[in-house]
């Protein structure tokens, strides 16, 4: 107890990095739970840990993912102002407009947030596909703000754009390859239309950091410098050199390196400037996506960070610009970005609670139990250990614990030693190991085969939720997410533990936390009260994470919940999205709720009539199954 009385919140923040890769929107309160700034470090905090008793009384069960609509406003108009601020300290002559790629998160309630958030400003969305489009004309109210159309492209979609550009709407059709040239101009033609055409450039230079081949020639979007000029000779001869609005590229998502993006901006500067000789109203310059988010803290050029900032990124864009613009005596460009990870990763945290634990590792042994209970000589030796160990031969303690499990395991396998023995090794061996974790707190300098001890006895916490289905970057790619407790933050956390989902895959698991100077193997938690509902809250989970997840084990999406915030400290929830339910989840692979019911109720005939169970329990059985499709995916507690 001693230990925790000497804990404080300060030390969690700096045990879990809190300020290093919460972008001021977390901390831990007074109560020692994690609390929320919506709206920046200077707006209202709230209580995460009121947030899920608020939800819970509500009858809306976990796991939640929380959206924060303030954090998605703040998001994006902290990145508009740190461009406005660039343009405004350059003397920058050109303008800008921020762009949501909807594919980051198409969730109707996001799109209309983010569109909500840029009322002062022209905000523009890009789509890249048939139902992107269809998704957002209905949507794309504002005469002045483009809509960038991405992707392939057949007549159908081409259609579409088109009807909207007839209405008035500023549609822009990015030709990603050559021969998407003809169709739009004949589909144009058939119309009566006259289309605004943007070009997307296949940059020479690679990406940096987990998508660097997003660019460089073997990029899989893009047009080539010749097939660019090919397209501009084909309008020329047409006469259409006006049609080009737009010149495009991407340097890959979540760039690690500023210098990555610099590179890029030069080499698309310079076929903007030489471009603009030909075509007059080519106007905008949209340098894509890229601006990074930093998951680990560490603000370095690990994959899962970044070694600039916001106000660094814009800054770049825009002097580039000017200087390339400048020298080359051409009208600076309305400058375009696609920051959609930047924008919305934050505002998304997923809660799900502790359902059990799996401590295979026992901490505790009595070795003159041992002695006493045994004439087999290693595991009394392993006692001896156990008895000897301390911080002066704990490195020594742990050689011998190796060693004598090898005899151990030996002897075992010859059929030497009975498996009563076997189990007072194995609890032995493991008490050694936990003892010498014990001293290495102790130690002055931790010797490199102790380092990896509070891994490798990491306990495995069981949570409600699915991986593939809310965290599908943590299995794919082995993105890191900061994950902390939602409470008790002001005790010291007492175990070492895995994450393990609650699917019947082993690759359910998360055994890599983020750290400032390596990727932990384990994560601080506490030990579970009896009686307790213990929570983890997974953090910068915005972006791509809803959209990507899959039905591994029929788990559907969880319930969510949209939280606003008002100066006054007042918490709404204008939104709240059930999760699916069991009979959804079985649609969606063609199971038919009906038909399962009545096959099931030709079971329990059959069952009554050979005496097997009475009518009532067939009432019963027929009950629970019927509304058992209505549930909830996840596991109710």
């Amino acid at each position: 107890m001693e230990e925790i009385q000497h804990w404080d919140i300060e030390k969690s923040k700096s045990l879990y990095g809190i300020e290093n890769w919460g972008a001021d929107y977390f901390s831990i309160n007074e109560q020692g739970n994690i609390v929320v700034a919506p709206d920046g470090p200077d707006g209202c905090r709230v209580d995460l840990q009121d947030l899920v008793n608020q939800v819970s009384a509500r009858g809306i069960e976990l796991p939640v993912l929380f959206r924060f609509n303030g954090i998605l406003r703040h998001r994006i108009r902290s990145i508009y102002n740190a461009f406005q601020d660039a343009i405004t300290n350059y003397e920058y002559s050109g303008s800008y407009i921020p762009a949501y790629p909807i594919k980051v998160n198409q969730q109707r309630h996001i799109v209309d947030v983010v569109r909500e958030a840029g009322d002062t400003f022209t905000m523009a969305l890009e789509v890249g596909s048939k139902p992107e489009l269809i998704a957002v004309l209905g949507l794309n109210d504002k005469s002045d703000a483009p809509l960038l159309c991405n992707g392939y492209k057949d007549e159908s979609y081409i259609e579409l754009a088109l009807m909207c550009q007839k209405i008035g709407r500023q549609v822009i059709l990015i030709i990603e390859k050559r021969s998407e040239l003809e169709l739009i101009l004949s589909v144009a033609k058939r119309l009566g239309s006259t289309p605004n055409l943007g070009l997307r450039l296949r940059l020479a230079g690679r990406g940096a950091g987990r998508w660097e081949r997003s660019g460089g020639d073997r990029a899989k979007f893009g047009l080539t410098v010749g097939e660019i000029l090919s397209i501009i000779e084909t309008l020329r001869d047409r006469d259409q050199l006006e049609l080009v609005r737009l010149l495009h590229f991407h340097a890959g998502s979540q760039l690690t390196k500023i210098s990555t993006l610099g590179n890029a901006l030069k080499e698309a500067a310079q076929v903007y400037v030489q471009l603009k000789q030909s075509c007059p109203k080519l106007d905008y310059l949209d340098v894509g996506g890229g601006l990074g988010v930093d998951y680990d803290g560490s603000k370095t050029a690990f994959e899962s960070s970044m070694n600039y900032t916001v106000a660094e990124y814009a800054r770049d864009v825009v002097w580039i610009l000017k200087e390339v613009c400048e020298r080359a005596e051409v009208p600076a460009p309305c400058i375009i970005t696609e920051s959609g990870r930047a924008s919305i990763a934050y505002h998304s945290i997923l809660v799900c609670n502790v359902l059990g634990i799996a401590n295979t590792f026992s901490d505790t042994c009595d070795p003159d139990e041992i002695i006493e209970a045994t004439e087999n000589r290693t595991i009394r030796n392993f006692a001896y250990v156990l008895k000897e160990s301390g911080p002066k031969n704990c490195q020594e303690a742990l050689h011998d614990a190796l060693s004598l499990r090898a005899e151990l395991m030996e002897q075992f396998n010859l059929g030497l030693m009975s498996i009563e023995d076997r189990a007072r090794g194995e609890r032995c061996y493991w008490a050694i190991l936990n003892t010498v974790r014990k001293w290495i707190d102790d130690l002055h300098y931790v010797p490199e085969d102790l380092e990896n001890l509070p891994a490798m006895l990491s306990d495995t916490y069981f949570c409600n939720f699915s991986i593939f289905q809310s965290l599908p970057d943590s299995w794919a790619i082995k993105q890191l997410f900061p994950i902390t407790p939602v409470s008790r933050l002001h005790e010291k956390p007492d175990r070492t533990v895995v994450i393990a989902d609650i699917t019947c895959d082993s690759d359910g698991c998360i055994s890599r936390f983020p750290d400032l100077r390596d990727v932990k193997r384990y994560l601080p938690a506490h030990r579970l009260k009896p009686g307790e509902e213990y929570c983890f809250a997974t953090f910068l989970v915005g972006a791509y994470q809803e959209i990507l997840g899959d039905l591994h084990n029929l788990f559907g999406d969880t319930n969510a919940v949209h939280v606003e915030v008002s100066p006054d400290g007042n918490v709404d929830f204008p939104h709240v999205v059930l999760g699916d339910s069991v009979s959804e989840v079985l649609q969606f692979v063609q199971f038919d709720k009906q038909d399962l019911c009545e096959r099931w109720r030709t079971m329990l005939d059959e069952a009554v009539r050979s005496g097997k169970i009475s009518l009532e329990e067939c009432g019963i059985m027929f009950q629970k199954y019927s509304q058992s499709f209505d549930g909830y995916t996840y596991l109710t507690t």
